[in-house]
């Protein structure tokens, strides 16, 4: 593929993402299969290109004045690339298959460039979130969202029920790769955030796990014991609950639940690669079969509630656009009723650790300050925050709840 033609499937791939509010990998993988003569270069460098737009969507619209998909992968060669007005109106006309001339606005536009000032747009996020995101960080916004609009490293879980974090480091230098530990005792950063650590032993043989140590600063601010019964009341892809069933040293019981029952089934492999033999799919949340499984109640209602995932835009920048007022109401109903739902399963004596991978206060705080003020029988003990430039994590609220 021309250089030309890379940009042209840039766009096509973008106006994909935003026509289905679809993840930017899964949208990228589709393309690369339904486009075999694409080979891995122009793969990469479509993804490039694809993920530079979306990180910096805002300064490159505002360079072009139009949001279309084209004008986003014009903008990028001036805002991410620095190229003049001639080199961009080159690579445009770039062979067949390219993006195609640029139009007398498009090269106006180019060509007058004015600085914008406005913080939204200069730090690429949406107009409509500024207050929330202005109240989180206050002073620190522009260094918060600077760290939020670089991408995110790869970070590893060492599964203690078959590994310790120094084994499994010196396994992964022996590999050839560059893994250091992090400040939470199961986390491990490694240098190249492209190695291909789902081809390792390590890997398939459920040594470590693919894990942000956000959400493995989660489960330890958890305190699941050994022994106890713990419900993880939306499970997903069942990261959490693998952590869990490390914590708990694979003694007690975790059962697993979600609304949406092929999540559950996707976990099997997981549990059995991890070695998890305390986890228990049990299915719907709201069903029967937890109340029946969970017997007087569950020590520890662990609620990994679905949230606006504003704290993992490092990794899923396209997820900043495809987020409006609607979807995020929605999140915050699914948030109120898990918690509800947490409280009728926990014991007398038990808790409820509520986790968003979320930067807004309306999912974190104010979310637990209202189920507090909701259900007066119980309080919030103690919470978490993790910011990307503060911790070098996703970000992430967690709030520990008792009752009494």
């Amino acid at each position: 593929m021309t250089p030309g033609a890379r940009l042209a499937a840039a766009a096509e791939v973008l106006a994909d993402i935003f026509a289905r509010k679809a993840a930017a990998d899964r949208v990228l993988a589709a393309w690369g299969k339904a486009h075999r003569f694409a080979g891995s270069k122009d793969r990469a460098a479509i993804a490039e290109r694809v993920y530079i737009c979306l990180r910096r969507r805002n300064e490159c619209a505002f360079t072009v004045q139009d949001e279309s998909p084209r004008a986003l992968v014009i903008g990028s060669l001036a805002v991410a690339d620095a190229l003049d007005v001639d080199v961009i109106a080159a690579l445009c006309v770039d062979g067949a298959h390219a993006l195609g001339p640029l139009t007398d606005v498009e090269r106006a536009s180019l060509q007058s460039r004015r600085t914008p000032n406005d913080p939204w747009i200069t730090l690429n996020y949406p107009k409509w979130l500024h207050a929330d995101l202005a109240a989180a960080f206050g002073e620190n916004l522009a260094r918060e969202m600077a760290a939020l609009n670089t991408r995110a490293p790869l970070d590893l879980r060492a599964n203690t029920l078959k590994t310790t974090r120094e084994a499994a480091i010196r396994e992964l230098e022996a590999a050839g790769l560059r893994p250091h530990a992090c400040a939470t005792p199961s986390a491990i950063r490694v240098a190249d955030a492209d190695a291909k650590v789902t081809a390792l032993p390590i890997y398939k043989e459920g040594r470590v796990e693919v894990q942000d140590e956000a959400s493995q600063r989660a489960v330890l601010f958890a305190q699941a014991r050994p022994g106890d019964t713990v419900i993880d009341l939306a499970a997903g892809a069942g990261g959490k609950t693998l952590a869990l069933a490390a914590a708990m040293a694979n003694k007690g019981r975790i059962l697993a639940c979600d609304v949406e029952p092929l999540r559950l089934k996707n976990m099997e492999p997981r549990i059995a690669r991890a070695g998890a033999t305390i986890v228990e799919i049990v299915g719907d949340p709201y069903g029967g079969a937890i109340k029946a499984a969970a017997g007087e109640g569950a020590d520890l209602v662990f609620v990994d509630a679905p949230c606006s995932g504003s704290g993992t835009w490092r990794r899923n920048p396209e997820s900043k656009w495809t987020l409006d007022e609607t979807r995020l109401a929605a999140y915050r109903a699914a948030q109120t009723k898990l918690l509800d739902r947490a409280a009728e399963l926990a014991k007398p004596t038990g808790r409820i650790l509520y986790a968003v991978c979320s930067l807004l206060s309306q999912e974190g705080e104010a979310q637990v300050t209202a189920f507090a003020a909701r259900k007066p029988d119980w309080r919030v003990a103690q919470s978490l925050m993790l910011t990307p430039a503060r911790d070098q994590t996703d970000g992430f609220f967690a709030a520990e709840l008792w009752r009494g």
